[in-house]
Formats: C-alpha cells, structure tokens, sequence
C-alpha cells in the first residue's frame, strides 16, 4: 500500500506493522458537522478499513479541540460557558459521523482533560532552550529547529502568510523570528473561563502543543501516519512537528496524510465564509450510505465541488446495489474485488474503488453463472464502509 507523504511530496510505501498508529485532527466543536469535515475523516475511515482487511491492528486517535480561541468567541455569542457548547456540539458531530458509518475512534482526547500533559511539555521546551517568555507568553524559538519548514515545504514568505490568517502572530513586536509560535498564553484575567493554574503559569496553551502532548500520551513519540485537512499543513502541523521532535521524538511521524477541500461555489468550506452543507440536512433527505458514496467519489487529495447531482446519482447507485445483492448470480466477482483492494492500495484511490463497484452491481443485475457474486458484492462493501440492507456484510475482504 502507498500513500502520498506530504513532507517528502511523493508516494510512499506504507510500513505495515501488528500495530497501526494513527493520529487525526479533529474538529473544533462550535458548529454542526458539514459535508468537509464528513470528506476528510471518510478518508481516514477508509485507511484504517484497509489496513485492518491487511492484518494490521489500528489504534486512531482523533482529538476535539475544545480549547481554542473560536470556542469562547462563539459561546460567549451563545451565553454559554465553551466547554458547555463543546460537549454539545461534539455529541452532535459524533452522531452524524457514526450515520455515515465512520468507525469510531480509539480514543477522542480534549486539550481541557490534558492541561497537565499539556503544561509539562512547555516546560520541557523551556528546560531545553528551545522556548522562551515574552511578556508571560511562552513561544517556540524556530532558530532552534533548523528543519522548521521542511514538513510543508513552503517558503519563508509563504509561511508568514498562512501565519497571519491562520492564528499566527508574525507581527508581534519582542519576538526573535515572527515565525515563532504560542506555546502557553498568560492569562490575568481570573474570572476567564478557559484557564489553569500550572507549572508554567496562570493561563492556556498555544492550538499547536495540544495535539503533541496528547499524541504524545496516547500513541507515544513516533506515529505511522498523521493526517488532517491540508490547511492544517502551515502552521498546525509544521509546528507541532518541530516541537515534538525537540521534546525528543527521534522521528515524530511516518507519513504525514492531508485530504484536499471540499468547495461550495469554488470556495472551501469553512464557518467563517457560511458556505456549509451539514451532514445534519442530507440525512433528512438521503440514506446515509448514499452521502458516504457521494464522498468517494472524489479523491481525498483533490476534493472538489460538492454538487447535489453527485448525491442524487449515488442515491441512484445505492438502490442498484440493494437490488443486486439479493440477485442469485452474476460475474466472478474476484476480479472486481481485486481492484477496489489495489484502488485503496494505490493511494486510496476511493473513485476507482467504487467504479469497480459499479461494475459488479452490473453484472448481477444483468445476471450470470457465479452464485457468489452477491456475496462477492457483500464483501467489497463492507471493505468501503457501505452498509445496504440485503447484503451480508461478513468482512473478509
């Protein structure tokens, strides 16, 4: 199986082992899970359906970050304490993730159950003088990781951009290097809802050092594959990257994986341009199956304009595929199953992977001589997570 790396801009084998280490970045839980967050971890649902049908044991980690700077804006909007609004909306995520048959995770951690991890590893980047204060605040010294920049690949003056729209502060005056990053805010305010009493002061962490404390506890200091949106790419990743390898990761992550956007009139969405499609109203329209099968038929590093089109015809393709696995014979359907395995293998190549699925339904509902074509069918679906009512769904590919 090989995958796209994006820090070495090239395809690489996977490294196949008993034991799979998978860290996702999760959603900030403000707002309702829309049609790209369903995009992205479909992604890593597929990968770990593969890797498991490969022998291996998966163990997925995908964090909620529930301490953020947009969760108090919004729930300070809502009257809400944040943690209140995060619990809901994580609920909510969950159940629209589960409706499409997403696996869950092995572990959901939240930076607010992890402040302690947390503050420990800022204090291990000040002991190795690799961070230092800046009126209270804690910043990552970048001069200090002469690597910083590899993982993205993109310029100076292109990181200094992403930078400033993404959370960053490049322009903050006492800073060594404007690319120098939050570790731990200061907090003086008392009565502010998001803020602990640690070793390293009364405040909150950076967004970039929650995720590598809590990959840190939960999978150790080297993951196989880490994966994300590739707007996560600069500055979340970059950073979390150069602080967990000075805490002491020989080799922080494998494979770094990141699934393209999905576009709502040529925009990504996103909140803040309120261009959505939540899970939430498609399911009131279509079976959930027919969303997961919509989604794959884009490639998850090229994404693409969400089209209600390409809903209605894999709503058309799921009534195809419940008539044919109740159908008594078709073609071999080795052959078919052989390419949704090497679709998945080359890249997860989900548009191939279903084409081949057409193909078989085809042919059952055509007919033919092999009487295990329904439950080769069967089979190739359960290996893409799509669950039909008259299939017996015995996952052995």
């Amino acid at each position: 199986m090989r995958l796209f790396d994006t820090a070495t801009r090239a395809h690489t084998n996977v490294r196949l082992k008993d034991e799979m280490l998978i860290y996702v970045c999760g959603i900030t839980p403000y707002e309702s899970a829309h049609i790209g967050h369903a995009f992205t971890f479909l992604t890593y649902d597929l990968l770990q359906r593969r890797l498991e049908s490969l022998g291996s044991r998966v163990r997925l980690v995908r964090n909620i970050t529930d301490v953020d700077e947009p969760m108090y804006v919004k729930a300070s909007e809502l009257g809400m304490h944040y943690l209140q609004l995060a619990k809901h909306e994580t609920a909510a995520f969950q159940r629209m993730m589960r409706a499409i048959n997403l696996k869950d995770p092995d572990v959901e951690p939240k930076p607010s159950e992890h402040i302690d991890e947390i503050a420990s590893a800022v204090k291990e980047l000040v002991n190795r003088g690799v961070a230092y204060m800046l009126d209270g605040d804690i910043y990552f010294d970048v001069s200090q990781f002469p690597t910083f920049g590899r993982t993205s690949g993109y310029s100076a003056k292109l990181m200094t951009q992403f930078a400033r729209i993404r959370g960053g502060d490049p322009d903050r005056t006492g800073k060594r290097h404007p690319l120098d990053f939050l570790l731990w805010r200061v907090i003086n305010d008392k009565a502010d809802p998001a803020a602990w009493d640690t070793t390293v002061g009364y405040g909150r962490p950076g967004w970039h050092i929650e995720c590598t404390a809590m990959a840190y506890k939960h999978l150790g200091q080297t993951i196989d594959i880490h994966g994300g949106g590739t707007d996560l790419i600069f500055p979340h990743h970059e950073c979390e990257n150069a602080q967990s390898t000075a805490l002491g990761s020989e080799l922080f992550v494998r494979q770094w994986v990141h699934t393209a956007p999905m576009l709502l009139g040529g925009e990504k969405m996103s909140k803040s341009l309120g261009n959505l499609v939540f899970v939430r109203d498609l399911i009131e329209r279509v079976d959930p199956a027919a969303i997961r099968i919509a989604l794959m038929t884009y490639h998850y590093r090229t994404g693409g304009e969400w089209r209600d089109d390409v809903l209605q015809a894999a709503a058309r393709l799921l009534d195809q595929v419940n008539h044919a696995v109740t159908r008594p014979d078709g073609a071999d359907p080795r052959p078919y199953l052989a390419r949704v395995q090497a679709a998945l293998d080359n890249d997860l190549d989900a548009p191939e992977a279903m084409r081949a699925v057409r193909d078989m339904t085809q042919s059952l509902l055509i007919g033919g001589s092999d009487t295990t074509a329904a439950a080769g069918l069967s089979d190739m679906l359960t290996l893409l997570g799509i669950t039909v009512p008259g299939a017996s769904l015995r996952g052995t590919a």
